[in-house]
């Protein structure tokens, strides 16, 4: 069986995988319904006449019972109010009305309506929104984490007791001390902005009808997109707290705002302002302490996570570097590549930096095959060109294993399995069909296995891995000579559909072609000939033709032959 055929993959069912993710979006209205049920039932609170009221009491029903008549929505007792007899009466119609009322029909209703929401939010963003995560795993995240946000909701009318008795101030107030913040924060360090954001607005339409109405919904809201902005692409921890003195900010401007409206600012200014600071850094400090939790749970890939696996301290790099110090090196070089062609475009160039250090990690498990490990003999002269193309492709699968028993991460696993696409490898491909005839030779045998490039940065991690191989076959690496080589081999590689199923434009492919020859131009750059080291190389014969100076004509041809041999 070939290469090509054997990575065609199994054909999915797309029934079974749309049933997946609708029993998923229905759990999460089932979830929003468990946890929302008890606030559709009255909570008062046991006062005896004259106690002080320590928050505000408001009547989900219409009531009425000896000599007194509650219309939905009344607030009967207020904060700081002295609680007296006919307030009394007030609560227990209120209690005594919603236990009759009470059945199933609230909480059916609350359940159609998250459901429709989210389900209706969810079809909306995968299908116009190109990078919203809408895998079975992302979607289970999202769950997790709403109901995490949906019981810190119900714990509001808590936090604002406590904060009463704590310090001074207005327990409606303290009521937005809860960081709802934190669901979006998290959605945005495991999976990415657009996602957060659509996590966000759903995340506070069921937010408003949890705690405070059209109040609470803009607050969070607001902080949502806030707190998910200023954690993107949090390479060090800090950043997060920086996030929350942001959210903070941006919290403490939309309560001020809000109580605005409501004409009570001037009452409650400074604790509006202090409230949402501290809802901000209480956020930060939560995502900080969850994060790791959820992306071991998940098997997701922080960039703090990508940081710990730059370290050259990693074992596979090690062992990298002492079995394969060639490839090593040359992975080094591509990550410089891929980092500055990830900025040149906005793609993440963390990702795509720690990618190209891993991408050839399979390559230590033969590494003497691998030209850039050798300085002598080749064994694939000994060898039938289908044999090195099947050792060439090998240490793809190879590298994928090793990626998983390691837990790189799905990202880093995909950029390993992917940065050669079903490229064709040229030279055994056409060595073949030199000794054994052009029609007894498949092409399909001697491409590798795929898949495609599914991301930008794997994409970039192809280009930048031909490109720097092909590099150096040539003889005098001159600015223009380079510039050529890498249009080149952009061109070819496009041309060839392996950028098919990645997001890289062509205007993408420009800017990664000049960051390309701005890296290139640093590397190959020309220095002084300086007396002393060209007589040190006279005398030990070895000097050969300087920079800017023309090879003979053996070094042409070697230098042709092996950008023959890369398929350029």
């Amino acid at each position: 069986m070939s290469s090509q055929e054997q990575a065609i993959p199994r054909k999915k069912d797309p029934f079974g995988d749309s049933a997946r993710k609708l029993g998923l979006l229905l759990l999460m209205g089932l979830l929003a319904t468990v946890l929302y049920f008890p606030n559709l039932t009255f909570r008062g609170y046991e006062y005896s006449p004259g106690e002080v009221a320590r928050t505000d009491v408001k009547s989900p029903v219409e009531a009425a019972g000896q000599d007194v008549i509650v219309r939905k929505g009344e607030i009967v007792v207020r904060e700081g109010q002295v609680v007296t007899a006919s307030e009394i009466r007030k609560l227990k119609a209120i209690e005594s009305s919603v236990r009759r009322e009470r059945s199933s029909l609230p909480a059916l209703g609350f359940f159609a309506l998250t459901a429709a929401l989210i389900s209706a939010s969810y079809y909306f963003s995968k299908r116009n929104i190109r990078k919203f995560s809408s895998s079975p795993k992302d979607l289970l995240l999202m769950g997790t984490v709403l109901a995490g946000v949906l019981v810190l909701l119900n714990l509001s009318d808590t936090a604002a007791l406590v904060m009463t008795d704590l310090f001074p101030g207005s327990s409606s107030v303290y009521r937005y001390i809860v960081p709802v913040a934190v669901g979006p924060m998290l959605v945005r360090l495991l999976l990415n902005s657009e996602t957060a954001f659509v996590f966000a607005a759903v995340s506070s339409v069921i937010a408003g009808y949890f705690v405070g109405g059209l109040d609470m919904a803009a607050f969070a809201l607001a902080g949502g997109m806030a707190g998910a902005a200023g954690v993107r692409h949090c390479t060090h921890r800090s950043i997060v707290i920086k996030a929350g003195l942001l959210l903070g900010a941006v919290n403490a401007a939309v309560l001020l705002c809000v109580f605005s409206l409501k004409g009570t600012l001037l009452d409650s200014a400074f604790q509006l302002a202090a409230t949402g600071v501290l809802n901000g850094v209480i956020a930060s400090i939560l995502a900080i302490g969850l994060a790791p939790v959820l992306e071991v749970l998940f098997q997701y890939t922080t960039d703090i996570r990508l940081l710990e696996l730059s370290r050259m301290e990693h074992p596979l790099l090690k062992e990298l570097a002492i079995k394969a110090p060639g490839t090593y090196h040359h992975s080094l070089v591509i990550g410089t590549l891929a980092e500055a062609a990830a900025e040149s475009i906005n793609a993440n160039p963390l990702l795509a930096r720690v990618g190209a250090y891993y991408h050839d990690i399979g390559k230590v498990r033969m590494p003497q095959y691998f030209i850039e490990n050798t300085s002598g003999e080749n064994r694939h002269d000994k060898l039938s060109p289908s044999m090195s193309s099947l050792i060439l492709s090998s240490h793809v699968k190879e590298g994928v294993e090793l990626a998983r028993r390691y837990r790189l991460g799905s990202e880093i696993t995909d950029i390993v399995g992917h940065h050669h696409g079903t490229a064709l490898i040229t030279y055994f491909y056409r060595k073949a069909k030199a000794e054994e005839g052009e029609l007894e030779v498949r092409e399909g045998d001697y491409r590798y296995p795929g898949p495609k490039p599914q991301t930008k940065e794997a994409g970039i991690v192809m280009l930048a891995d031909a490109i720097e191989a092909a590099s150096k076959t040539l003889p005098d690496p001159t600015p223009d000579r380079v510039q050529w080589l890498t249009q080149k081999i952009v061109n070819k590689i496009f041309s060839d559909g392996q950028l098919d199923e990645c997001e890289l434009t062509l205007k993408d492919l420009h800017a990664i072609t000049r960051s390309f020859n701005r890296v290139f131009a640093g590397m190959y750059h020309q220095r002084i000939e300086y007396p002393e080291t060209v007589d040190i190389l006279k005398e030990k014969d070895f000097e050969g033709p300087g920079p800017g100076k023309k090879g003979s004509d053996s070094d042409k041809k070697d230098g042709r032959g092996r950008l023959r041999r890369l398929g350029v």
